[in-house]
């Protein structure tokens, strides 16, 4: 089930050509496109916006915690999983901001779609660690 969000046009086509303009390291482009895969089937959002909102994403943590985003392959399980749930909530948060009306709703659904999508993410990371 897809969540229908009304996102500001223009903010959504800038995104992506934001994005299509920068060249990412392997790393990056690895963390992506596994968080934009999982957020793109929770919400109806073209795939190169929401690779923009999570690179933007990895960009403000990565600032925050004045750390490279390549340092997750080193940190500790629940490090990581600290780490993973910072960048789906500044990913949420850029979001948000691109909502247009009716806004208090769809910042719930977007909230609900965010935390079904860090849900699957558990998932996928519980597969690869076996």
């Amino acid at each position: 089930m897809t969540y229908a969000l009304n996102f500001n046009k223009e903010e959504i086509s800038s995104r992506q050509i934001d994005y299509a303009r920068v060249h990412f390291k392997p790393e990056q482009q690895k963390l992506i496109k596994i968080i934009s895969n999982l957020v793109c089937e929770q919400i109806e959002i073209p795939e190169l916006a929401m690779r923009c909102i999570t690179w933007y994403a990895i960009t403000d943590w990565q600032k925050m915690k004045d750390k490279s985003i390549s340092e997750i392959a080193n940190m500790e399980i629940s490090e990581k999983l600290t780490t993973f749930k910072e960048l789906f909530n500044i990913g949420k948060v850029r979001l948000k901001e691109m909502l247009s009306y009716p806004k208090e709703e769809s910042e719930l659904l977007l909230d609900i779609a965010f935390e079904r999508a860090f849900k699957y993410y558990l998932q996928h990371l519980h597969r690869t660690q076996k």
